[in-house]
């Protein structure tokens, strides 16, 4: 790593970027708001109760129908995928083949409490089955690529047709003479019935980086990265409460990073982020790496590119002034601050010569507020 002094983001330059790129790094965190918790908590609490002992797949495939049919190209067009997915059929029988996993009895779910509530989190030990899952439950079962440096993601939005199911059970017991199609209307408005969030991680190395380029055994490593990633996606579910937001932008990649390394270590250690982004070796980038997985998708020209480089590799020095500044996390306020703090300082600001200032001063005006 590059130990000059950093050339620093100022106001004129940040005038000077292209609109593609002034638009990517707008803050999208504008706007707070108070959450309550999760409905589909008590679904999965009871779960955990009766079906400790049960295969977790043969559940998710009765919540999520899309876990029976196969990974392939234009499947969600067919009649049967239209009937099992978004009308929620169950007899099985019908499907002509299966999702094949290599592992589905080691997958794990566990219903875990973070800063924002309870939220189930699925582990998948197996790589293969992990991009398949991602391709059945976020791409309609389409052979979309899923990149080797993406190891988690949050979904938002899941239709859980287990939870249609046990409420209409319970509404018909109570109201045996009427029509359950009548109030099923009712229930499809209110999607906080039947909408799942859930999180799902694997148990490979962390953006695809080897123990030996941090220093670590295998073991260790591994251990490090199941940490790190469910603190990170439980910071995304965090902001998407707080804020209404949550997306693939590096500015969100940034502080879900932070939060999963100081959760795991105790402290920020900005040499691991620079790997994690492939820019170990700045100003060269690491092709293949995480950064570009959330630029792909936006009209950045190759000097967008570079400029965006330079402020991320800013930004990440900025947030291990703010960390040790801060010191060792002391609390569930002091973290909920520390996650604000960043959200609310953009990443030209965050890039900015008095970028650590700024953090800190939003820090300790919302801590001690």
């Amino acid at each position: 790593m590059d130990n000059s002094v950093s050339l620093r983001i100022n106001q004129e330059s940040f005038m000077n970027l292209s609109n593609p790129l002034k638009e990517y790094v707008f803050n999208k965190f504008q706007n707070k708001q108070s959450f309550t918790e999760e409905l589909n908590n008590e679904f999965w609490d009871d779960y955990s109760k009766d079906n400790a002992n049960n295969n977790v797949f043969d559940l998710l495939k009765r919540c999520y129908p899309q876990l029976n049919f196969p990974i392939e190209t234009g499947i969600e067009k067919s009649v049967l995928y239209k009937e099992f997915v978004f009308k929620g059929k169950i007899d099985l029988t019908s499907l002509p083949c299966y999702l094949e996993l290599t592992d589905p009895k080691n997958i794990k779910l566990e219903n875990n409490i973070c800063q924002a509530g309870k939220i189930p989190v699925l582990i998948i030990p197996n790589q293969e089955d992990f991009v398949k899952i991602i391709q059945c439950l976020l791409h309609k079962n389409n052979p979309v690529e899923v990149p080797q440096s993406m190891g988690a993601v949050l979904i938002n939005g899941l239709n859980n047709w287990e939870r249609i199911r046990n409420i209409k059970k319970e509404w018909q017991a109570k109201n045996p003479s009427e029509n359950w199609n009548q109030e099923f209307a009712n229930v499809i408005l209110n999607k906080s019935l039947y909408k799942d969030k859930l999180i799902i991680l694997s148990t490979k190395p962390y953006s695809n980086i080897a123990a030996n380029q941090l220093g670590l055994t295998d073991d260790e490593w591994i251990s490090n990265s199941v940490s790190i990633r469910r603190e990170h996606e439980f910071t995304h579910l965090y902001t998407l409460k707080k804020y209404g937001y949550a997306s693939n932008n590096l500015h969100d990649e940034l502080i879900a990073d932070y939060i999963g390394i100081i959760k795991t270590l105790g402290y920020y250690e900005e040499v691991w982020m620079f790997h994690f982004m492939g820019l170990e070796q700045y100003p060269k980038y690491r092709w293949g790496a995480r950064l570009e997985n959330y630029v792909k998708d936006n009209r950045l020209s190759q000097e967008d590119f570079r400029q965006l480089i330079k402020i991320v590799k800013n930004a990440i020095e900025t947030i291990s002034i703010f960390d040790k500044k801060l010191g060792k996390l002391k609390s569930s306020k002091d973290q909920i601050c520390r996650i604000n703090a960043l959200c609310e300082t953009g990443l030209t600001e965050l890039a900015s010569q008095n970028g650590a200032v700024l953090l800190l001063e939003r820090y300790y005006a919302d801590f001690n507020n």
